[in-house]
């Protein structure tokens, strides 16, 4: 057996990957946030991420650069919370404000999917422009996501819930250090017991962190809070379209706590909640997210 083969290689080559990962939020840091470094690991550090980014290195201090970071942190952190309890069923219940954060940050990308499902869905975007305008953000963790969407459109009252008070407390420090007080509000609320008929133009669902036993009760009570016309929308994790990735995905989901949704399944329980036009959203974002839409008669 040749030193590329077996467990030990199977694992070196893994490793690589996850190095250069850490590398390439290394670099978007140094970029974006004005830290120090010695020059030799900032030299390397470019090298590795004009190597992954195709010498386009302009891109590492774009728009898109802290999700790519929350990406990397939430990933690792993940990977080595896996490694360390290897048996452990999903849920959110534990504090660890680092990964807490960087889910957060990763979140904020999931704004590009509904940028693009604006153009795609009708009515959707003209709805989020409109004066009054409400979005709300099911499962708002530390809150990032309902800060891009703040910020993606200016006249829109975003309300973000969630049941884990501790990612509250982060969401409203995040909210406030923003500036959006005004513009987010920040509930402890199950999403099962949302009674506020005809209260949103859209509502995102985080469907990985549902678990399946509640989702239909979730979806109804989501329905019953549109309004007419408005547009439910439900996400799931997703990544390169091979049988690895896929099998990596599902775990990522069922140790998050919830269900590996197939497409074909997720569209029949959003049609199922009785709402009209169920579909998945053709992806053509890079945030690893798939998102699926319903919508009120």
């Amino acid at each position: 057996m040749g030193p590329q083969q077996g467990l030990m290689g199977s694992a070196v080559r893994l490793g690589a990957a996850s190095d250069a990962l850490a590398a390439l939020a290394a670099y978007v840091r140094l970029e974006t946030e004005d830290l120090p470094a010695d020059p030799q690991v900032r030299h390397l550090l470019a090298e590795v991420a004009a190597e992954v980014l195709g010498c386009d290195l302009g891109q590492a201090s774009g728009p898109a650069a802290a999700p790519v970071v929350g990406l990397a942190r939430a990933f690792l952190r993940q990977a080595a919370e896996l490694v360390e309890n290897p048996g452990r069923s999903g849920g959110w219940d534990r504090v660890d404000v680092p990964l807490l954060q960087s889910i957060g940050r990763l979140s904020m990308a999931i704004c590009d999917a509904v940028l693009v499902a604006e153009a795609q869905l009708a009515g959707l975007g003209g709805r989020l422009a409109a004066p009054g305008a409400r979005f709300l953000d099911v499962g708002t963790g530390t809150g990032w996501l309902a800060i891009a969407l703040a910020r993606a459109h200016p006249g829109v009252q975003v309300v973000g819930i969630d049941l884990f008070q501790p990612a509250l407390d982060l969401a409203a420090g995040n909210v406030a250090a923003e500036g959006l007080n005004g513009r987010v509000e920040l509930r402890l609320q199950d999403a099962a017991e949302l009674d506020e008929p005809d209260g949103y133009d859209a509502i995102w669902l985080p469907m990985p962190f549902l678990p399946a036993a509640a989702v239909p009760g979730v979806m109804a009570a989501a329905a019953r809070s549109l309004r007419p016309g408005g547009w439910l929308l439900p996400g799931t994790f997703t990544g390169p379209d091979d049988r690895l990735s896929r099998l990596l995905t599902d775990l990522r989901t069922v140790r998050s706590g919830g269900h590996p949704w197939r497409p074909e399944e997720l569209v029949a329980a959003i049609a199922g909640a009785g709402l009209a036009d169920a579909m998945e959203v053709p992806r053509t974002w890079p945030a690893p997210v798939r998102l699926y839409a319903g919508r009120r008669r």
